[in-house]
């Protein structure tokens, strides 16, 4: 039940169906690699496959003796860099049309500089570096120990603890300044202790100093949030495609055929991206327009719109052996119920404990294992009412009805209003 787990390669985690092992990849994977990585997956592992809100890949199921055959393959296939601090950048870096600056080569500087560094292996295995551009596929709403946005070739903005609406804002430094300053708070960050984070920083002596150093420049402005899905403009004419499977995860056959789909019609690389999302990249406009079409037809979501978009499922029972019910088996009722009402600001999370693993953050609606309902909150927050998850489904569709009735939105319907069409039972004075 304890959070900051955090299955690797060469380390992963026992789960209820095997063990679980996770690739952050650090830039786009050739589409032979992908496929090779689907093979692996149902060759040492239960061929399920999935992909994360921070665009990281994990493969389940697999035993003691064949994790350490799917490693080496990982490693063959140039796929296993697991180096602490995990290094993060735009999944569209160095070829997005939006962009006007390449962190490429900064992120190459930072993955050289601190892969020898002598103490790395004392962080704990969760803290890591963003490096963002002004690219529209950028990180902002992805939380993280130390962020560097580069605004142009000639500075870098630096900011500690936190997604880019949450951070404590450091400062502008000179693109030659920046390994060293990396260097200095990861060494405070380590002094902390191997649970610390960037968040130990963020008061006291530590801030008080960092800050003194820089001036009072007023940090990036705050960008509006992402959409991977659908189509996205690269240099040189040709574009990627979005997709995600539905609620994060598909089986590696399914996803084999759909990255041999796109190799033919001439993507040459995937990238996963936060939103669990995959980008297929360097596609003609009408390839692109053809490969989402075959992709829906095998249960991708192709369409920002897609209600399935806005539900967030765990794994659940029985793939994890902490959770109490089946969510990934009630998701798709939970989108088909909540369609007309559900969108990027109200959103269900099914969670089948009260860790919340697939969306940390607050969600509109709640349901956490066994039976805890929560309202604008977070899976371990105190619940407002209990619900078996399975009436689940005829709350919201009760509660779409009185949506639809009195032309509300659930923060006009009140707390104690949407209670009661959710449980069906009405609350007398």
């Amino acid at each position: 039940m304890r959070r900051g787990l955090c299955p690797g390669i060469a380390e992963p985690i026992q789960t209820g169906d095997g063990l679980l092992a996770r690739l952050t990849p650090g830039a786009a994977i050739p589409v032979h690699a992908f496929i090779a990585l689907c093979e692996a997956s149902e060759r040492d592992g239960n061929g399920i496959v999935e992909i994360t809100q921070r665009g990281s890949v994990q493969i389940r199921g697999l035993t003691p003796s064949s994790a350490s055959d799917f490693a080496r393959t990982v490693e063959s296939l140039g796929l296993g860099d697991e180096n602490r601090p995990a290094l993060l950048s735009p999944p569209l870096a160095g070829i997005d049309a939006t962009a006007t600056v390449d962190v490429r080569p900064l992120l190459e500087e930072l993955r050289l500089a601190l892969s020898n560094r002598p103490d790395s292996a004392a962080l704990g295995p969760k803290v890591s570096v963003v490096v963002d551009s002004d690219g529209e596929l950028h990180l902002d709403a992805l939380p993280a120990d130390i962020r560097l946005r580069m605004a142009s070739t000639d500075e870098v903005h630096i900011a500690i603890g936190g997604n880019a609406h949450e951070s404590i804002a450091l400062g502008w430094i000179a693109p030659n300044q920046v390994l060293a300053m990396v260097d200095e708070l990861l060494a405070r960050i380590t002094a902390r202790g191997r649970d610390a984070r960037a968040r130990n920083l963020t008061s006291g002596s530590d801030i008080a100093d960092l800050k003194a150093r820089f001036g009072h420049r007023a940090a990036p402005i705050a960008r509006p949030p992402i959409e991977p899905i659908g189509l996205h403009h690269l240099k040189g004419g040709v574009v990627a495609l979005g997709m995600s499977p539905a609620f994060g995860h598909t089986t590696a056959a399914t996803l084999q055929r759909t990255i041999r789909t796109a190799e033919k019609l001439g993507a040459t690389q995937v990238r996963p991206a936060p939103g669990r999302a995959l980008l297929f990249i360097e596609l003609s406009l009408t390839a692109a327009h053809e490969l989402a079409a075959i992709a829906d037809t095998e249960g991708f979501i192709v369409a920002p719109n897609d209600s399935r978009r806005h539900v967030f499922a765990c794994a659940g029972s029985p793939a994890c052996g902490s959770a109490t019910f089946s969510t990934r088996d009630l998701a798709p009722a939970i989108a088909k119920a909540a369609h007309a009402w559900l969108d990027r600001s109200t959103t269900v999370h099914l969670s089948g404990c009260g860790k919340g693993c697939a969306h940390p953050g607050a969600a509109s609606l709640t349901l956490a294992g066994p039976d805890r309902l929560i309202l604008n909150g977070r899976a371990g927050d105190e619940s407002n009412a209990t619900l078996p998850p399975r009436a689940l489904i005829a709350g919201l569709e009760r509660l779409g009805a009185e949506l639809s009735h009195t032309q509300s939105s659930l923060s006009k319907l009140g707390t104690a209003r949407v209670i009661e069409c959710l449980t069906g039972v009405t609350r007398h004075a």
